[in-house]
């Protein structure tokens, strides 16, 4: 759903909502927005930044499914020097999301915790000497995916996804 088009918002409030808590009607649905939303499969491209300053294409797909209030979430991308495996278990709990993270090729995983709100997912991971970000901005017919980190050689990954 966008955020835009949801009463009482009116243009860029969706930007302005990034990981500001919603009050009222909205923290009540987010699960099922999120799950109906996102569920299925996703394709796309983007690139992956490493921590010795190179960077390198990457072409993704991803996959969510969702039971009651969890959202999991799959994303493989593949490149020449490293592909990237995240899993995701998430509990949506009104605007709240807590889970597991894991990245496989980099061996970074941790608890994730984080706000829902309408077209937008901030979480911030964190365990065994590494910590970062996940922000997914999604709509019906797309979705970005950036993340941030440190302590492991991924610097950061952009991922734009549109549905298969």
């Amino acid at each position: 759903m966008d955020a835009d088009r949801l009463p009482g918002f009116k243009g860029g409030a969706a930007a302005a909502m990034v990981g500001v808590a919603l009050l009222g009607p909205c923290a009540a649905t987010a699960a099922p927005e999120v799950a109906s939303t996102l569920s299925g499969s996703w394709g796309g491209s983007g690139r992956i930044y490493y921590t010795d300053n190179s960077s390198e294409n990457i072409s993704c797909s991803a996959y969510y499914t969702s039971s009651g209030n969890d959202l999991r979430m799959a994303i493989q991308c593949r490149s020449d020097r490293n592909p990237i495996h995240i899993r995701s278990t998430l509990r949506i709990d009104g605007r709240r999301a807590s889970g597991e993270w894991e990245e496989r090729t980099f061996n970074a995983s941790g608890r994730a915790t984080g706000t829902v709100s309408p077209g937008n997912i901030s979480l911030q991971v964190s365990g065994g000497g590494f910590n970062g970000s996940m922000t997914v901005s999604y709509s019906k017919s797309s979705h970005t995916v950036t993340i941030s980190t440190q302590g492991i050689a991924m610097k950061s990954a952009t991922m734009r996804f549109s549905r298969r």
